[in-house]
């Protein structure tokens, strides 16, 4: 397959039989554009959202940064310490080239701990990303662990599997730990409303901060 893959061609190819660094090797060249025509609007919604939180001077681990939508939403807003993580080299050669990071670090979100101190964040984002990630557990501890006491973490989840991951009882269980409160969960909005065939998934925004 070309990595130099069209939007055309994109649209009928199942990227999906592929694993995550292949699959977004071919995807980087045109993740921009294609999500932009697709309607997305995750990045700014989060982006917005973590400002109703958090100022503009605190540093934020944007995880699963991908080519830096989040990173250039948050830019936009006045962020300048924006700490960048993916397990793509080439969505990492695109945030890098963005130029809206203070630092990239390349890592698997699967592997925990991550290379980075405990309470470094103020906040950390993570969207469109835990989708690929089958047990959100030891991500989520990890989560806590870097982000400072009162801090908060903005993700989403696509409706449907935050349910077949049972999102609702391990956030619980955070929560009757005291080691996470719940700020919002949103009803279900349509994330690509401009893509053929994904006009009924829906996907979940998620806020809670650090206890």
């Amino acid at each position: 397959m070309n990595s130099e893959l069209q939007l055309s061609d994109l649209a009928q190819t199942d990227l999906s039989e592929l694993d995550v660094v292949e699959r977004y090797a071919h995807f980087a060249p045109v993740y921009d554009q294609s999500v932009h025509d697709w309607g997305y609007q995750s990045h700014r919604v989060a982006a917005e959202a973590l400002h109703r939180y958090v100022a503009i001077h605190q540093p934020v681990l944007d995880a699963g940064c991908g080519t830096g939508l989040v990173g250039a939403a948050l830019a936009d807003l006045g962020y300048k310490d924006v700490t960048g993580m993916d397990v793509s080299p080439d969505m990492l050669r695109r945030a890098e080239e963005g130029g809206r990071y203070r630092k990239l670090l390349s890592w698997d979100m699967t592997r925990t701990p991550y290379p980075v101190a405990d309470d470094a964040f103020a906040a950390a984002t993570c969207i469109g990303v835990l989708s690929l990630i089958a047990d959100p557990t030891p991500v989520l501890r990890e989560f806590r662990h870097l982000i400072q006491p009162g801090g908060y973490l903005v993700f989403t989840q696509q409706e449907i599997l935050y349910e077949q991951y049972g999102y609702g009882n391990i956030l619980r269980g955070f929560e009757q730990r005291n080691e996470l409160r719940r700020e919002f969960i949103s009803q279900p909005v349509v994330y690509l409303p401009n893509r053929e065939g994904y006009t009924d998934r829906t996907l979940i925004y998620c806020i809670y901060q650090v206890i």
